[in-house]
Formats: C-alpha cells, structure tokens, sequence
C-alpha cells in the first residue's frame, strides 16, 4: 500500500512567544517492510536555526528555532510511504523464559541492543501489579509470540477504549485499575507487563489509516497519531502487537519511531518563553495513493 501522510500541530498562545526552542520526530522510519519519501517540512514563523540527526532509538530528529515574536506556530509535514505486510514467518519460536535469560546475560549483540528495553522507563515501569496482570498468558514453555499475542487480546477485552478517562501523565498502574485508556495508554501498559516479565518491549509511534464509515466519505484529517508494541522475539527479531485493536500491525499501520516510550517519540515537544495560555490543534491525514515511492 502507499500513503501519503499529512500531520498538522497547531500552536495557539494568548500572549506573544518571542523565543522558541523545538525537537520533532515527523519523519517516518525506512524499513524493511516500509519505503519512506523525505518529508516536506512547512514550519511558520520562519526559523532561523534547523538541523538533523538521528537519535539513540534510530529515529530521524529536527531541532528547530523560531527567534521572532510570534503567537501561532504551525508545523505541517507531508510524506509518501509504501508499506507492505512484514514477514514473519522467519520469527524465532523460542520460549518466553530462554528470552528472558538471554536479557538477563546477554551474549550476542541484539541480546545486548534489546536489553536496555527491559528497564523501567518514564511511562512505562516495571512492577509487580503488571507481572501479575501478565502472568495467565505467560505459562512455562510458551513462545514469547504466543504470550504476546494473548496478552494483547486480554487487553482489547477486558479494558475499554475511553479518549476522556486519561492523560499523558497518567500512571499506568492507574490504567491498570481503572481499566480504561487510550492507544497510548494501552501500550504504555502493555510494555510494563512485558518488561516486568523480564522482556523486552519497545514502544512504537506512528499512523494507522481508518475507514469512513458506510455511505460516507472520509473526513480529511480525522486521522491521529497511533501506538503500539514491538516484543523481543530473540536472535534480532522484534515483532509488533497493537493491543488496541487485536491485532498485529500489517499495512495499514505506518511506523513513524520507536523509543522506551512515549517520551522519547513526541512528535513535537520543546520550551519557549512568555506564550501565556496555550492551543493545541493536532490534524492527520493518512490518504492511499497510486504512486510508488521511489
């Protein structure tokens, strides 16, 4: 399938912004399974200081400076990607327990690359309350993919998807007891039971494309910013879990970045000075398209 994606954040503020600093990561990883056209980046203000790299996770990251006084910033980028469903048939089929004690003392490169997955993170922390919740599927010789792939149905079954219940900031053992969240939130959740397994879970950033309903057309931009799981599956590979629709992300999921969680794949965080009270208008379109990304 090819896309092309237009993400649009908006910033509205009630007072004058005379300095902003700004990091974003809108560039949508090339993958095996995922050709990637480079961005075109439309930012106003003008900034007057931008530069790339690629961070620790792999990810594609902008900084940015806006240096005039200003009330509204606008950050608009469009992208065409070509995705295709990943092959997984070559997956490992390792029991969870000898991936848990590979991590544990790991010998090979990928061991030690995925180690530092297993680590309690900002949103996502290790804790007895989610080993518990995890532990049902996660009986003795059980390949990690099998546990995984239960662990994300009970999840989609038993917690309700709620846009209002939750925050950002919301612990998750918070969204363990209320059982109730959204795609953030679930992964988040997700990759506490899996890393309090003793696994590695990584957090993964992007876009699902939706469907109008019957009869209607699809609204431009009624797209958003989606989130799920990648599980370390052993000898290098990861395979991704989307625990808020039951499934594993094939073509219609577009892989934008991963991280710990969500804080290390913002689309756009940064600090400015003055701005008062602030808007936040965030606007995605994810549209198929014919032509091949080359």
């Amino acid at each position: 399938m090819h896309y092309r994606v237009t993400h649009v954040t908006k910033y509205s503020y009630s007072s004058p912004v005379p300095l902003s600093h700004n990091q974003m990561r809108l560039h949508a990883r090339s993958l095996e399974y995922q050709r990637v056209r480079t961005p075109v980046f439309e930012i106003l203000p003008e900034p007057a200081f931008r530069r790339s790299w690629i961070d620790v996770f792999g990810n594609c990251t902008d900084f940015f400076s806006i240096e005039q006084s200003h009330r509204e910033m606008i950050v608009r980028a469009e992208t065409e990607v070509e995705r295709v469903v990943p092959q997984v048939g070559a997956v490992p089929t390792l029991g969870w327990e000898a991936i848990r004690d590979s991590l544990r003392e790991p010998r090979c490169l990928e061991d030690r690359q995925a180690k530092r997955f297993t680590f309690s993170s900002r949103y996502a922390k290790r804790m007895e309350e989610a080993a518990a919740y995890a532990k049902p599927s996660f009986s003795s010789q059980r390949t990690v993919i099998e546990a995984a792939r239960e662990l994300t149905r009970r999840i989609f079954e038993e917690f309700e998807y709620a846009p209002q219940a939750t925050q950002i900031s919301t612990p998750t053992l918070e969204v363990l007891q209320g059982r109730r969240g959204v795609c953030q939130d679930f992964a988040h959740l997700q990759i506490a039971c899996l890393r309090s397994m003793g696994l590695a879970a990584r957090y993964v950033s992007g876009y699902l494309l939706t469907h109008a309903p019957p009869g209607k057309e699809k609204l431009i931009g009624s797209d958003a910013s989606h989130a799920w799981v990648s599980v370390y599956a052993g000898n290098g590979c990861w395979v991704d879990f989307d625990p808020t629709n039951n499934v594993m992300p094939q073509e219609e999921h577009i892989t934008l970045g991963w991280g710990r969680d969500f804080a290390d794949v913002s689309p756009i965080q940064g600090v400015l000075i003055g701005g008062g009270n602030t808007v936040l208008t965030v606007s995605v379109d994810v549209r198929p398209i014919s032509a091949e990304v080359p």
